[in-house]
């Protein structure tokens, strides 16, 4: 009986390093990423790139409210 609670304590010991090496490792591999900024470049890419696209063809984009009586306004 005390034998295997000793051999329980002794995979739970094992089990608790491993799983603490894991994380660190995890930790380090995982210090860079930043899900926040680069979804910010894509956003900013994106943008920049239809101002651009905008600013060539000389087109303005128009906001108006939903179910307005303006569905469409021509280019002056």
């Amino acid at each position: 009986m005390i034998g295997a609670i000793v051999f329980t304590i002794l995979v739970v010991i094992a089990i608790f390093f491993y799983m603490h090496r894991k994380a660190k490792q995890n930790r380090k591999r995982l210090a860079d990423m930043n899900s926040v900024r680069d979804f910010h470049a894509a956003y900013d890419r994106i943008r920049t790139h239809k101002d651009v696209r905008d600013r060539q063809n000389n087109y303005q984009t128009y906001v108006t409210k939903y179910n307005s009586t303006e569905d469409y306004r021509e280019k002056r």
